[in-house]
């Protein structure tokens, strides 16, 4: 069987082909269309043209690796904050044209607890403000955020929050445990594609103990509390490490000062 001719519709007035039969590709979608002796059809396809070869969705990752410095200065703030407020969190990777290395960045959040009548809390969610007065040279390549003490996975709010965010999205879960769970995905043009582990980070010893306050000044927690309880609490604690809120993954494992910024 002849295969059917296929083409392009570029202009609107294109002048149409005289095959006896043939595929249109137009802004409107894919079209079977016919020259019969007794009629002229564009009639939309139901199918794919047989004459194509098969394809999937692919993505090739081709970003560079995030240092296990940064990675364990990640976690180590994650365990700050949830065991401050027993919530999310999240941390924005920039990746700085001129020197060619990532710079970690944590943006204003506002992440939301359940607080149940007993005081137990869980983590429902974090929004963030994205940073203003970034200089153009530093890109915003993704960003990794935690999921507390259950697991990492890209949840339903996740994929929908992250639909046109294109770029890399890290979960941390478990962050009761050491080494935690980490999940990752990358989102092109819509679509979702699962990363493994070392596609992103170069890999994890253990998470950071102490962690610039300037980080944690950026959470601000909302306590949603059942019905049974009356009033709700936020806290903060002050620290004396004195670090602003980005830092600069110099590949530096020991996270020298230097690299701070």
């Amino acid at each position: 069987m002849a295969n059917i001719p296929l083409y392009l519709k570029s202009e609107t007035d294109m002048a149409r082909p005289t095959d006896p039969e043939f595929y249109l590709f137009t802004g409107d979608g894919t079209f079977l269309c016919r020259n019969h002796a007794f009629f002229e059809s564009d009639v939309p396809a139901k199918q794919s043209p047989q004459s194509l070869a098969g394809h999937a969705p692919r993505c090739v990752v081709k970003y560079p690796k995030l240092g296990v410095a940064a990675l364990e200065y990640i976690v180590g703030f994650f365990d700050v904050i949830f065991e401050m407020y027993q919530s999310e969190a999240v941390v924005l990777l920039y990746w700085d044209l001129k020197r060619k290395r990532y710079l970690l960045r944590v943006p204003k959040q506002k992440a939301t607890v359940w607080e149940s009548y007993t005081g137990k809390r869980s983590p429902l969610d974090v929004g963030y403000e994205i940073p203003l007065g970034v200089p153009v040279h530093q890109l915003l390549v993704g960003d990794i955020h935690c999921h507390g003490d259950i697991g990492a996975y890209a949840s339903y709010t996740d994929k929908h929050d992250e639909l046109y965010r294109d770029g890399v999205h890290g979960i941390v879960g478990y962050i009761d445990q050491d080494p935690p769970q980490f999940h990752q995905d990358i989102v092109v043009d819509g679509h979702r594609f699962t990363l493994n582990f070392g596609h992103i980070f170069k890999g994890y010893k253990q998470r950071r103990k102490h962690v610039p306050q300037a980080w944690i000044d950026q959470v601000e927690v909302v306590v949603e509390q059942s019905t049974w309880t009356t009033s709700s609490s936020k806290s903060k604690t002050k620290s004396s490490y004195g670090w602003k809120n980005s830092w600069d993954d110099d590949g530096d494992d020991e996270g020298n000062n230097n690299g701070w910024k």
